[in-house]
């Protein structure tokens, strides 16, 4: 019994930590809009991208993608066996820990500033990278302030609060926003508003931190930076020991990202913003979804592994990467099939016109090829860490990110951007296959049975899904000759013909996989009725 309660508790934390951040999800977005809208995507959005890219890549890397990992699994094993006060003294080690470590780094980035961007960023243009260094140094210090949200965020989620960090982007989307307003009011050079929008970024980033801060001390806890006693703490060598290998093992998605960047830039003005751009609509889904499943999942494998409990780490990632299968794998065929109407309700406007579009949606297509794999590698990668071995997600993504660099490397100036993007998705192939193979060798099946009817079950629905969406690019079409695109009135009325699409998609779908019988789709079936009846007060 007390299995099936925990499965239904990860369950309903994960719809919780879905919905906090598909908010943060679609203000991230309109932060995206707003931000093309007001720089298009030519030499000033490509200099702070790559800006941006340079404290996130380190952030990632060394904090909400490496310590996540290493730390919560950690910290839980600490509360569970040797109780509140352990844990405690193990969160502000870390915390000092990561001051002094992400202090340095940053004093360091804003010293070396130019040259690091002139090795990552491949950017030729003297001019460009000149705006590129100022934007990375306004920046940097986003490095130390998202380090200490992530510690945080494993203290808070060591406890199943979720929703908090789930929602701390949000504030951190609200204040970019902010910022825009601020750029839209000065108007005038385009330079100028660039350096005001980073400015307004690392005020977010602030933001975001002490907002988990304040959701600690509401618990009663108080973070403290300590130093003393860290040499030697057997909670921190575990940390460090697992962070070692996570560093490469959990940040294939940003270290591919910093890779790619390097090869758009040398493709001139536009490549660098249409993959971000891109990026952004394909990240919504594996955010909303790859990232809920992973946070729960991290927390609920890592208890079973503290308890000993290791016949229950294959069957709850099974639960999640089933989850994972349903809803990345509709989102990318959806996306695919409807890339040029989405990137044009999203993105024509101000700066951005028809042109920009097209080779926007041409990016995003090939990004979504990888959006299930990249959804599964954040579903299987916790279990290796709770479990102590790090090496096999450190294989698999160092695989992964091989054979993207070998393959943009041979292709990027022939494919152009949508190329490197497709070598992105390629990366991400191999890193689950390896992953998949490795899972089955250390935890045994995934499914206890029904594997076949589940798969076809999953296969017929995603044929007929692209069928129903290839129908409804008719039904787009039509109401792009009732009404041009530009305009409020073209905005509306293509919307609302997208939206028809994906409700007609959307019970087609969870009508054949609930006819098969395929775990999840019963309840993706009744969410509509129960988020009408929240929204509407109805019992």
């Amino acid at each position: 019994m007390r299995v099936a309660d925990s499965d239904s508790r990860d369950l309903t934390a994960s719809g919780r930590v879905s919905a906090a951040i598909f908010g943060s999800r679609l203000l991230g977005l309109a932060r995206e809009v707003v931000f093309a809208a007001l720089f298009g995507a030519g030499a000033v959005a490509d200099a702070f991208i790559t800006a941006f890219r340079i404290p996130n890549l380190f952030r990632d890397l060394l904090a909400e993608g490496a310590l996540t990992a290493a730390f919560v699994p950690t910290f839980t094993a600490t509360l569970k066996q040797e109780g509140e006060e352990a844990a405690a003294r193990l969160g502000d080690l870390m915390f000092g820990a990561m001051v002094v470590l992400t202090g340095t780094m940053v004093g360091a980035g804003l010293f070396f500033a130019e040259p690091i961007v002139a090795l990552i960023s491949g950017i030729e243009d003297p001019d460009k990278l000149a705006l590129t260094v100022e934007l990375t140094r306004v920046m940097m210090p986003l490095l130390c302030t998202v380090s200490l949200a992530a510690v945080w965020m494993g203290m808070l989620n060591a406890r199943r609060r979720f929703v908090v960090p789930a929602l701390a982007p949000a504030m951190f989307n609200l204040v970019s926003l902010s910022a825009g307003a601020l750029v839209w009011a000065i108007g005038g050079d385009a330079e100028l508003g660039v350096l005001v929008w980073a400015g307004g970024t690392l005020v977010a980033g602030l933001t975001q931190a002490g907002m988990q801060l304040v959701a600690l001390w509401r618990m009663k806890q108080r973070p403290f930076p300590r130093l003393r006693g860290l040499i030697g703490n057997p909670g921190i060598a575990r940390v460090l020991r697992l962070m070692g290998p996570a560093v490469v093992g959990v940040a294939a998605v940003q270290l591919n990202v910093i890779i790619n960047t390097h090869f758009s830039g040398q493709l001139g003005d536009g490549p660098v913003s249409q993959l971000s751009y891109a990026f952004r609509l394909f990240f919504l889904p594996l955010g909303v979804f790859g990232v809920a499943l992973a946070t729960v999942t991290t927390t609920s494998v890592s208890e079973a592994a503290a308890e000993g409990e290791a016949s229950q780490i294959a069957a709850r990632a099974g639960d999640s990467a089933a989850a994972s299968w349903m809803l990345a794998g509709a989102s990318a065929v959806g996306l695919w099939v409807l890339a040029e109407p989405v990137c044009s309700l999203v993105y024509e406007m101000g700066e951005t016109g028809a042109d920009e579009v097209a080779a926007i949606a041409l990016c995003l297509q090939s990004y979504v090829i990888g959006l299930a794999p990249y959804s599964l590698v954040k579903v299987l990668a916790p279990s290796f860490y709770a479990v102590d071995k790090p090496r096999v997600p450190l294989v698999a993504s160092v695989m992964g990110v091989a054979v993207n660099v070998g393959f943009n490397a041979l292709t990027f100036r022939e494919l152009g951007a949508p190329g490197i993007a497709l070598g992105t998705a390629l990366g991400a192939t191999i890193n689950v296959l390896i992953l998949r193979v490795a899972f089955h060798r250390f935890f045994g099946p995934m499914y206890a049975s029904g594997a076949a009817r589940r798969v076809g079950g999953l296969l017929v629905g995603l044929a007929v899904l692209g069928g129903v969406s290839w129908g409804g690019t008719l039904l787009v079409e039509f109401a792009r000759a009732l009404n041009p695109w530009s305009g409020v009135a073209g905005k509306l009325v293509l919307g609302a013909a997208l939206f028809s699409v994906i409700g007609v998609v959307f019970v087609v779908y969870t009508a054949i996989l609930r006819a098969f019988g395929y775990p999840g789709a019963d309840l993706l079936w009744r969410m509509p009725a129960g988020l009408w009846r929240r929204i509407s007060g109805r019992r």
